[in-house]
């Protein structure tokens, strides 16, 4: 990620122009066309400018890729959010003021509307976003403490809930807000509450946001979670706590403190897949740490794995899994609509690679960010749907979770067909997962088939994803599970009825909410 070739700034730079050139508009995929579109907009640059932007050789502001939204007509905020969690993750960062991809504050009447939307639920992310950015132009903002705590409460309770793009905007907008000083004490402790709920039944997506906080506090509550008796608050920790290590955010005291957890965790016999956060935490230990734990780790093939993966950072040897991906690369290209033919792809080559098998989660959930904001997107989903088929239980479940980001496309029907003939336990927690996400809900004797493949000997992994599945489609099942009075599944059911099901943005797919655009530099 840090290559002179393939930085953050490339990747900005090949996100956009696929978007042009591959775009389903054949006028805006030439360069003269699109520069005309701009002019047509208020923006006026000569095709030197465009190719600038288009060639990774320098940093874009944000009103670049705000830009492309408006001409492309994405919505506002897809392309926006992902460069501003990629540049924040792996760049030099963004000045607050750039965070917002728009020049010139938002008059208060559009703050208020913002705000208004916002606290009653109707907001879509990119909304989301441009009230974080707006918030965030200043260092002392005043509003009520039941008005930050109202607001704060209703971005974590959404976030937790919301899928793909929608998603994606809304952990941005938070992430912007949670390093902002008036806002940070107030988001952070909306986190804490949700998180150490009991019954709390979606950790991650809320949890990764203190992987964002580099004060001490934020790096004592995650150690503290790493010690907890809930399983998934365990590993969402850990998957958290490995940005952190990675990002610099703890001291020598503790880093000491993370390495029983990762002892304790490589000395279990669980398959690679379900201890991937603790392995990544592994990885990116610093080499003192690594020492220092070695001699503990009594388990010849986690040692070997992780020594392997802090040398070459993917999680199984290249030679093994080249051909898989270099085919599936190919296809991918092949199959996605192009206006001209073009030379093979070798960005979409890389980001298929190190969204499967990367051994860093971050840049895992990045590579496969930006292929799912790409035209590439339906074809990626088409082949990872193929691949969960694989016999290889790491590719398999790898593949899942790339198509978490990248959505289902019009093959939603086959997820659930699959997710419901799927026999491997922890493969099938990812694919119930995957039922979760789509944007068509469960019918009610497919609710009731995922309901009954459970028994007495399922997994606790199997049996959370399959009420994930339900809560998220908002299925009747919830209802009739929420009358039990037992932990199980009445707890469990009752807090998906309070949660409420899959937030899924309205604006998504279609053009961005219309705004003058200024030039962009």
């Amino acid at each position: 990620m840090h290559s002179g070739v393939v930085g953050c700034d490339q990747r900005i730079a090949w996100l956009l122009t696929t978007c042009r050139i591959l775009g389903p508009d054949p006028v805006l995929a030439r360069r003269d066309g699109f520069i005309k579109a701009l002019a047509e907009k208020g923006v006026h640059v000569d095709s030197s400018r465009v190719s600038r932007w288009e060639s990774g050789l320098q940093p874009l502001p944000m009103r670049v890729p705000a830009t492309y939204e408006s001409v492309l007509g994405a919505a506002e905020g897809s392309l926006v959010a992902v460069v501003a969690g990629l540049r924040r993750a792996f760049g030099n960062g963004t000045t607050p003021k750039d965070a917002a991809g728009r020049e010139g504050d938002l008059s208060d009447g559009d703050v208020d509307r913002l705000m208004s939307l916002t606290e009653s639920g109707r907001a879509h992310g990119g909304q989301w976003l441009r009230l974080a950015g707006q918030l965030n132009r200043y260092d002392r903002v005043y509003l009520r403490k039941r008005d930050w705590q109202d607001l704060c409460g209703q971005l974590v309770s959404e976030l937790a809930a919301s899928v793909g793009v929608g998603y994606v905007r809304r952990y941005e907008a938070a992430a912007s807000l949670i390093r902002h000083p008036r806002a940070q004490r107030h988001l952070t402790r909306a986190l804490g509450s949700f998180v150490t709920h009991p019954d709390t039944q979606v950790v991650a997506p809320v949890l990764n946001l203190l992987a964002e906080v580099t004060d001490e506090a934020a790096g004592d509550l995650v150690l503290r979670m790493l010690g907890s008796e809930h399983r998934d608050l365990r590993r969402a920790a850990a998957s958290v706590a490995a940005v952190k290590v990675a990002r610099g955010h703890f001291e020598a005291e503790a880093l000491k403190q993370l390495e029983p957890h990762v002892v304790g965790s490589l000395r279990r016999g669980e398959s690679l897949d379900g201890r991937l956060d603790f392995f990544d935490l592994a990885v990116q230990l610093p080499e003192d740490c690594w020492d220092r734990i070695q001699p503990a780790v009594r388990n010849r093939r986690a040692f070997d794995l992780v020594t392997r993966s802090r040398q070459g950072g993917e999680l199984v040897p290249w030679t093994q899994t080249s051909t898989v991906v270099k085919e599936v690369a190919s296809k991918v290209q092949a199959e996605t609509p192009a206006h001209h033919p073009s030379e093979p792809d070798l960005m979409l080559h890389r980001l298929l690679r190190e969204s499967l098998l990367h051994a860093h989660k971050a840049r895992r959930h990045h590579a496969a960010l930006l292929l799912a904001a790409s035209p590439y997107a339906p074809a990626v989903s088409r082949h990872c749907l193929a691949l969960a088929k694989q016999q290889n239980d790491l590719l398999a479940a790898r593949a899942w979770t790339v198509l978490m980001r990248v959505g289902h496309g019009d093959r939603q029907d086959q997820v659930v067909l699959q997710a419901m003939a799927e026999p491997r336990a922890s493969i099938r927690a990812r694919a119930l997962v995957n039922v979760g996400l789509m944007d068509v809900p469960l019918r009610p004797d497919e609710a009731q088939v995922l309901w009954s493949q459970l028994d007495g000997a399922t997994k606790p992994v199997e049996r959370q994803a399959t009420m994930f599945a339900l809560g998220m489609a908002g299925a009747a099942k919830v209802a009739e599970l929420a009358k039990d009075e037992s932990d199980w599944p009445g707890r469990s059911a009752r807090w998906w009825l309070d949660q409420g099901p899959a937030r899924h943005d309205p604006d998504v797919g279609g053009p961005a909410d219309s705004q003058q655009l200024a030039p962009a530099r």
